[in-house]
């Protein structure tokens, strides 16, 4: 697979308490902090007036962080932009581990603290292609094992990945684990993958 354009999504436990312009001062913070390392962040946008659409996004040189409100489901969803060396096995991991990284940063917030928890046992992968990925049981037959190796390796036996094709979306494998380990017991075992 050539793209690199992958992005996963993570969805919050409780939404009811938390409405998206609270992540505008928290995504501001991260770039006078620098909080994320390997991004050059660059500015923040709302886009709350958008029904199920961006939410709040923080735009970095290389990916952008939303936090999302797609599918009318709030999560954290980080979209690759730029390229990253390496096989997709390793773009892949990549991505999902800054993911994790931008999941915890937020759940480790003081002004967000005791406010927002991630679902670890359900998420979602895309990729942001369509030349190089359609929606397509194809695509899906291409990227499926490079997925499922490294989600066993995380979450261990039990991993479902759903796919359901069709030209009108993109690609997307909807992801289900049986376990719902911290996000810090994930950033750990990502490092030794």
């Amino acid at each position: 697979m050539e793209s690199h354009k992958l992005a996963f999504k993570f969805f919050v436990e409780t939404p009811s308490n938390l409405a998206v312009e609270q992540f505008v001062p928290v995504f501001h913070r991260w770039i006078q902090t620098r909080a994320l390392d390997g991004h050059q962040l660059i500015d923040v946008a709302d886009y709350k007036h958008v029904h199920e659409g961006p939410g709040t996004v923080l735009v970095s040189h290389e990916a952008n962080i939303h936090a999302d409100l797609s599918d009318g489901r709030l999560g954290l969803l980080y979209i690759r932009k730029q390229p990253v060396p390496g096989s997709f096995a390793q773009r892949l991991r990549t991505a999902l581990a800054y993911t994790l990284r931008c999941a915890s940063l937020l759940q480790n917030d003081p002004s967000l603290q005791d406010r927002i928890r991630f679902r670890t046992n359900e998420a979602i992968f895309r990729i942001y292609d369509r030349l190089h990925a359609p929606n397509t049981p194809e695509t899906f037959a291409q990227i499926g094992p490079d997925l499922d190796s490294l989600l066993m390796n995380l979450y261990g036996p039990g991993v479902q990945l759903s796919h359901a094709p069709g030209a009108e979306r993109l690609f997307e494998v909807a992801i289900f684990t049986p376990q719902s380990p911290e996000f810090e017991n994930l950033l750990t075992r990502i490092q030794a993958v």
